[in-house]
């Protein structure tokens, strides 16, 4: 018994000291818990670079900003990058090796940098554009430029666009799409031009197509695309080009097949951003997708081609 109200004793001694210990570590344990984690994270620098690379244009822009470091800073414009455009034939050459010349434009209130330098962007070529500044990484990415097709009706065709009264069949059209492009999206156009009595020159088009201003882009399933024209929306613009025209000293008329097509990057950039199809729209530094190479930036450098198909009526 004696020797059982000593080991008694003893656990109790050698549970005195435990429990100031447990309370220590439990009120350090809880006020870890209500205050705040602030990592120390130091931000780095980072370059926004857009531009869109046209088949068959003559001149290349280049956007640079800075990417904003939080929610409450501006992006601001970078002057003074060294901003290079490299490019390579379909079946290999060197295309291009440039450098841009810094600019400044005002857009919609907005200064922003722009790189420009005259270049002729061949479809189907692939070019590289990349942006080097003291403090920034280097932001680099490429792209494949979609070759754009023409559309050219046949003569059964071609005499139901002239004489649109006459329609007994449907209007239609078979449009031919890039490899290298994503989606893309297809306008038809019944356009005037002329001469007044004063000798002062006139343009006007009317739509055939109806086309989504929020998201004109479909994504491409297959490579080839047979168009159905709507002959009533059809007729409906010819007769509105038709009094424009019949108004003037001197006119002529036209159908325009506007068909443009955009590469992966482009595609995915718009549907993440302000889903606008002007490129000058499309600026922002808070975008989902980028391709702007390891991790460098944000922004997008992609490939585009329009083909305009003019066909004369009158």
């Amino acid at each position: 018994m004696n020797g059982d109200l000593f080991r008694s004793r003893s656990l109790r001694l050698m549970a005195r000291p435990v429990a100031p210990c447990l309370l220590f570590l439990f009120s350090v344990s809880f006020l870890s818990c209500n205050s705040p984690f602030q990592p120390e994270v130091q931000y780095t620098p980072k370059l926004n670079v857009y531009s869109v690379l046209f088949g068959n244009s003559r001149e290349v822009y280049v956007r640079v900003s800075s990417v904003a470091g939080s929610e409450s800073d501006v992006s601001q414009p970078v002057h003074g990058a060294r901003v290079t455009l490299t490019g390579t034939a379909p079946g290999g050459g060197t295309l291009q090796n440039i450098t841009l010349a810094d600019t400044t434009e005002i857009i919609d209130g907005d200064s922003a940098s722009f790189y420009y330098a005259p270049a002729s962007i061949m479809p189907g070529g692939t070019y590289s554009i990349s942006v080097a500044k003291d403090g920034y990484p280097l932001a680099r990415a490429s792209v494949q430029v979609p070759v754009g097709y023409a559309t050219l009706p046949d003569q059964s065709t071609y005499s139901i666009l002239r004489y649109p009264k006459n329609i007994k069949s449907e209007i239609n059209f078979v449009i031919n799409f890039s490899p290298y492009a994503s989606a893309e999206f297809v306008q038809m156009l019944v356009e005037f031009r002329g001469l007044d009595s004063t000798g002062n020159f006139h343009a006007g088009a009317f739509n055939v197509l109806p086309i989504d201003s929020i998201n004109p882009f479909r994504e491409i399933q297959t490579f080839g695309l047979r168009l159905t024209v709507d002959t009533t929306q059809y007729q409906a613009a010819y007769n509105l080009a038709s009094r424009e025209a019949a108004s003037m000293k001197v006119s002529h008329m036209y159908v325009d097949v506007i068909v443009t097509q955009v590469d992966d990057s482009f595609y995915r950039f718009f549907i993440t951003s302000t889903r606008s199809a002007d490129p000058l729209q499309m600026r922002t530094d808070k975008v989902i997708f980028t391709n702007i190479f390891n991790n460098a930036g944000t922004g997008v450098v992609a490939g585009a081609s329009v083909d305009t198909t003019r066909i004369f009526l009158f």
